[in-house]
């Protein structure tokens, strides 16, 4: 059992974001020191009596971690108010956050989320072209990716009552074969015509 707890943020004086445990527990870290991180995104785990919770970003976060309780070790006891997550603001490059290891969505653009967890493919086959890239237009209904879950594939159809009929990927948030889990950020989107 598996369940969504959203990270507490605090600002520290000297201009960081401490995003704190909202209970005692083992932390596990999903995300790695100089990564940005933006809000909603799953960046680990805290186990509390044996069940496992599923860490996000809060609303209007984001940042580049700058220090991970436990030095980025797996599985570190951790106490009700510890921070977890110590963020710097993101360099803003060109009008977009600068991205480091394994890519989140840009924050203040649309996101289309993994409606389930599983394996993420953005193409048919090995040999095939993506289904989507940055810079592609989508329509609703469109395929936008596979979602292999219990060795079944899954079409991931572009689609979303929060979501303009047609968007612009700017990125493909996960790389083909990563393990995603339900709620993140597959594409990172912006209006057409914007």
């Amino acid at each position: 059992m598996s369940d969504r707890v959203v990270l507490r943020a605090r600002p520290g004086d000297d201009g960081e974001t401490r995003l704190e445990s909202a209970s005692v527990g083992i932390f596990t870290a999903r995300v790695g020191s100089g990564e940005v991180v933006t809000a909603g995104q799953h960046v680990g785990t805290l186990e509390v009596l044996g069940v496992s919770r599923d860490l996000r970003v809060p609303k209007g976060v984001s940042g580049r971690i700058s220090a991970i309780a436990g030095s980025g070790k797996a599985r570190v006891p951790v106490q009700f108010g510890e921070a977890l997550l110590t963020l710097t603001a993101a360099v803003d490059v060109g009008g977009a956050a600068e991205l480091g290891g394994s890519a989140a969505a840009v924050a203040g653009t649309l996101a289309f989320e993994a409606p389930m967890s599983g394996r993420f493919y953005s193409r048919p086959s090995p040999n095939d072209p993506a289904f989507v890239s940055a810079g592609d237009t989508v329509r609703r209904g469109q395929t936008v990716g596979l979602l292999e879950v219990m060795k079944t594939f899954n079409r991931l159809v572009y689609q979303g009552d929060d979501l303009p009929e047609v968007a612009v990927v700017e990125s493909v948030v996960p790389a083909d074969g990563d393990d995603v889990v339900r709620g993140d950020v597959l594409l990172g989107l912006r209006p057409a015509g914007d």
